[in-house]
């Protein structure tokens, strides 16, 4: 079992869940019942298919593989600025990884 910690917006430990090597990290999460999703995209989301980057989480540390075409395409206006931005729905979890979800960067 591979760990994910989320983090606040101080720094602060808000959850670590478990997750199976090559799980999906917003599967991960929702099977945790941990919430990714700020706001009203909590209902008014893509359901994962990477089309609203309203999962985007920064990874703080770990190991993922790089990123696919539609992270690319969705976070490129984004990546300048915040070169560890990822879409929760798009990154298989491989390493223990800490993130920070929306709003806490």
């Amino acid at each position: 079992m591979l760990e994910i910690t989320f983090l606040g917006p101080k720094g602060e430990i808000r959850r670590k869940i478990n997750a199976e090597p090559g799980e999906n990290l917003r599967q991960a999460a929702i099977r945790n019942k941990f919430g990714l999703y700020p706001h009203i995209f909590k209902i008014l989301n893509c359901r994962g298919r990477g089309l609203c980057t309203s999962c985007a989480v920064e990874v703080v540390s770990g190991n993922l593989a790089p990123r696919n075409e539609v992270e690319n395409d969705k976070l490129k206006s984004k990546i300048p600025s915040q070169p560890n931005i990822r879409l929760a729905c798009q990154v298989s979890v491989t390493d223990n990884v800490v993130v920070k979800t929306q709003g806490s960067f």
